[in-house]
């Protein structure tokens, strides 16, 4: 018992690690999405200073709107047929990308975007190695019976 509940403790702990370093790192999100006419897509990527977003437009007309975390308009067009924009963040937070597919097929979006983890991914890590001081402390105890 004490072995295995020392081992567990230590497999705990380096997951928890990984995971912590893991969740300090930019996530590169895919941004592929059809949008039927009349609809719209609101992709809103939450990024760090310095993460970058591409996105490309095509297909039907539609109307585009791109602002930043202080919601202070980066880049519009109206009644376009295409567009392609590289973003590098310059503020840390929520950017948004507000497609409308104002014609009558269907639009086509892709690119990629740069988004920061959540806050409970960094809690779900330190979680573990909490789990795994704990798991070996057990451990520990068992070893003096």
């Amino acid at each position: 018992m004490f072995y295995a509940a020392i081992a567990a403790g230590v497999v705990f702990i380096a997951i928890g690690i990984a995971s912590s370093i893991y969740a300090t790192q930019a996530v590169d999100v895919r941004l592929d999405n059809t949008v039927k006419p009349g609809l719209s897509d609101d992709i809103t990527p939450d990024m760090n200073v310095g993460n970058t977003a591409s996105i490309t437009v095509s297909g039907s007309t539609f109307d585009i709107t791109i602002t930043d975390p202080d919601k202070q308009v980066i880049a519009s067009k109206n009644n376009a047929t295409s567009f392609n924009y590289d973003l590098t963040a310059q503020k840390s937070g929520e950017y948004r990308f507000l497609v409308k597919n104002t014609g009558s097929s269907d639009l086509n979006i892709a690119g990629h975007a740069q988004a920061k983890s959540g806050p409970l991914e960094l809690s779900g890590a330190l979680m573990l190695l909490v789990t795994g001081i704990i798991v070996i402390g057990l451990g520990l105890r068992f070893s003096r019976r």
